[in-house]
């Protein structure tokens, strides 16, 4: 009886396997021409692709130079000395393109000088003629005045006045102050005696654009012989006005 039940179990077995290769050949997901022999082992290799060259240029390939780390400089850097900056920095409005002029002006000064011992003044009056340069913001200027001086209060004769003078105007800013030297003297025409020396010139200039004010000081280095008089220069205080053309 035992023999019996195990031979119907392996007869189910075979009918269910051979069912199941029937189903399997008819199947959707069964491979076609499977060849159970076959071994990837044996192939023979697949023919190598030769290398590709691209171009230099081609971003695959270029290779980069690393960056470079930049330094930076804080130092302080000083102002171009040219006119149009310091025009700017100092509030002058002083022409860029323009540095030279022609200077015309007028003066006046109470001249003070020693007359047979005594104490004496004299009025000034003179003309200006010369020429103007600026040097950033200081400037040069080279000059002749032409004038009379005329004594006060006192009988002493009239003089022809004339000087020639170079002045250095350094600016301050507010005004420029000036120094200088000159070469004049003074000519007595009723006397007909000339007497002439070196003077120095000191004072602050005032620059409106293309007017100028000056206040200063001439010290002149001569001294007059006439008739047996001495007449000895002492100081003069002058006041002009100069006009750049």
């Amino acid at each position: 009886m035992d023999n019996v039940i195990k031979y119907k179990i392996i007869f189910f077995i075979f009918i269910l396997f051979a069912s199941s290769n029937l189903n399997a050949n008819s199947s959707y997901y069964r491979l076609d021409d499977y060849d159970t022999n076959y071994d990837k082992l044996q192939d023979p290799p697949l023919k190598q692709e030769p290398h590709k060259k691209l171009h230099p240029s081609s971003i695959y390939k270029q290779q980069r130079p690393t960056k470079l780390q930049q330094e930076y400089d804080y130092s302080r850097r000083e102002i171009a000395q040219n006119s149009q900056a310091n025009n700017r920095l100092s509030g002058y409005q002083i022409n860029p393109t323009r540095l030279d002029y022609f200077l015309l002006g007028i003066g006046g000064g109470i001249d003070l000088y020693a007359y047979d011992e005594k104490r004496q003044i004299s009025l000034d009056l003179y003309a200006k003629l010369g020429y103007f340069r600026y040097i950033n913001l200081n400037a040069i200027r080279i000059y002749a005045n032409i004038g009379s001086a005329i004594p006060l209060a006192n009988s002493n004769p009239n003089t022809l006045t004339f000087s020639g003078n170079i002045d250095f105007l350094l600016n301050l800013k507010v005004f420029h102050i000036y120094a200088g030297l000159g070469y004049g003297g003074e000519y007595y025409k009723s006397q007909k005696f000339l007497s002439q020396g070196l003077n120095v010139n000191l004072g602050l200039s005032k620059q409106f654009g293309r007017n100028a004010i000056d206040v200063g000081l001439v010290i002149p280095f001569y001294t007059i012989y006439t008739k047996d008089v001495i007449i000895k220069k002492n100081i003069i205080f002058s006041l002009e006005y100069s006009y750049k053309i």
